[in-house]
């Protein structure tokens, strides 16, 4: 059997697979989960890949290279209320940062600490 972060790279695999076969008709279906079209489950899927990566790299010494367009969707997505932070269901409260990148931005929107990242690599 495959070790589970293998199983992971077939996964997100899988995922992609499934993902560039939407068609941009379809965000506005239904789906199994009564809270998410298709278009609020993609988003919620890729904000979920883009923050746990990053807990991912601060946990192993990595750095996240995500292409700009990426951090900066999940940053809207979070500011537009695409979650609701406020219940405390999925993310600890907004952690305070000074930072430019969106990644960190979103990092600390979804209350983790962008300065983590920084210092495990020190």
């Amino acid at each position: 059997m495959r070790q589970i972060h293998e199983q992971l790279v077939a996964a997100v695999r899988e995922a992609e697979r499934l993902a560039r076969a939407v068609d941009p008709d379809q965000l506005g279906d239904p789906t199994p989960c009564p809270d998410y079209d298709v278009r609020r489950l993609i988003a919620h899927l890729m904000q979920e890949i883009v923050l746990h990566s990053w807990d991912l790299a601060v946990a192993t010494g990595q750095t996240p290279e995500f292409p700009d367009e990426v951090p900066d969707t999940v940053l809207r997505w979070l500011d537009s209320g695409g979650e609701d932070l406020s219940s405390g269901q999925w993310y600890a409260a907004p952690v305070a940062t000074a930072a430019d990148s969106s990644l960190d931005r979103a990092v600390a929107r979804s209350g983790r600490d962008p300065e983590l990242l920084r210092e495990r690599r020190r």
